[in-house]
């Protein structure tokens, strides 16, 4: 008979390889005999909340808040759940809990916490946070926390990734922000804050705002030039990181983008970055510029290029939303809280359209949206 131990173990790696319903199962059955038993309980709430029972799924995190003497992975879960229905109210103390869980890497930093006010002449980082598509998502409330910072004469730093760097830079510039890289000596600033936490902080910018960031202009026109044809050009991008924990649900198969080859009229590009885990069906790429995606700036400029990208939901999704170049976003049965749970509009971005799986796997259901979604003469998608 197996040990709690490794019952655990093989109940998240059902979670793991997306298998919810058996995940449930080996879950229930731990806790049967071990009703106290914390992680069985955090895992029986992700079960039920990648079958979008969310109900269930909040009762079974905040009973494992309760067995566990670290709570703030029970608050974080539950905020998730609150802001995936819309309730950002509630949702952002749970948001904030992230903090504190040691499985998403927020280091401990030796400076006072910036609470949105600042003191004369005080020097304030912000802490790019998370994958990309956060950091390009969240960057919209810097210009609001540089006016709080000068306000008071204060500075204001981000702190970000290298790739995000060429881009971010020229959007905090304007801003009167500056955008740095690298290790970054904590001497340097009286302050800090983690850049997801802004919108506690400055919540004065409209999350609903049309296009924030701008691509190079010369790039673009580049690009432009190397276009296809004269057809409708659509990017398209298949895979996520694969390292991203929901990756088995948003990424999808390329063979499943076949029907998309034959609609008329219209020239697919490949922006998917390699390395590749599949290719791309024969004969469906009329060009693929994916091996020149070196970063930030480029994508900005091939999407700036195109008519339209059709994704699953990755930073290029946040990057074309921040553009405000029109895309389609293949979402899978249980998106990611940012999305919301219904509805094709984005409540972050007004150019893209988001296109949602009827029921848990069918992953072929958005893709046949996008089909006839681009099938129409008007281009309105």
């Amino acid at each position: 008979m197996n040990t709690p131990a490794g019952e655990v173990v093989a109940a998240l790696a059902a979670l793991t390889r997306g298998d919810a319903p058996i995940a449930e199962r080996c879950f229930r059955e731990i806790l049967a005999i071990h009703p106290d038993h914390h992680v069985a309980l955090h895992g029986l709430g992700k079960a039920l909340h990648d079958q979008l029972r969310l109900d269930e799924a909040e009762q079974a995190f905040r009973a494992a808040g309760q067995m566990a003497a670290d709570s703030a992975l029970s608050d974080y879960h539950v905020g998730l759940i609150r802001l995936l229905r819309g309730d950002h109210a509630a949702g952002g103390a749970g948001w904030e809990a992230r903090l504190h869980v040691p499985a998403l890497g927020h280091p401990a930093i030796p400076l006072p916490p910036w609470t949105g006010t600042a003191a004369p002449a005080e020097r304030i980082l912000i802490l790019g946070e998370q994958g990309y598509g956060d950091v390009i998502q969240f960057a919209r409330f810097l210009p609001a926390a540089a006016a709080a910072a000068a306000g008071r004469a204060a500075d204001l730093t981000l702190g970000c990734a290298p790739p995000l760097l060429p881009l971010l830079a020229p959007f905090c510039a304007a801003h009167g922000t500056a955008a740095v890289t690298g290790t970054l000596d904590p001497r340097r600033f009286d302050r800090y804050a983690w850049l997801c936490s802004l919108p506690s902080l400055a919540p004065a910018m409209p999350a609903g705002q049309r296009a924030y960031l701008s691509p190079p202009t010369s790039a673009a026109e580049l690009w432009r030039g190397r276009r296809p044809d004269r057809r409708l050009c659509v990017g398209l991008c298949w895979e996520g990181r694969a390292s991203h924990p929901q990756d088995h649900q948003r990424s999808i198969t390329p063979r499943l983008l076949a029907p998309l080859s034959t609609l008329p009229g219209i020239a697919f590009v490949g922006l998917q970055r390699p390395p590749l885990r599949t290719a791309s069906p024969d004969g469906l790429l009329a060009a693929d510029w994916g091996p020149k995606v070196e970063d930030s700036p480029t994508a900005a400029s091939m999407l700036a290029a195109l008519d339209l990208l059709v994704t699953v939901d990755t930073a290029l999704a946040h990057l074309a939303g921040a553009l405000g170049v029109p895309a389609l976003v293949l979402l899978p049965w249980v998106p990611e809280w940012r999305w919301g749970l219904s509805g094709e509009a984005s409540a972050w971005y007004p150019s893209l359209r988001l296109l949602r799986q009827g029921r848990p796997g069918d992953r072929s259901a958005p893709i046949a949206a996008a089909a006839a979604a681009l099938s129409r003469a008007d281009r309105r998608w």
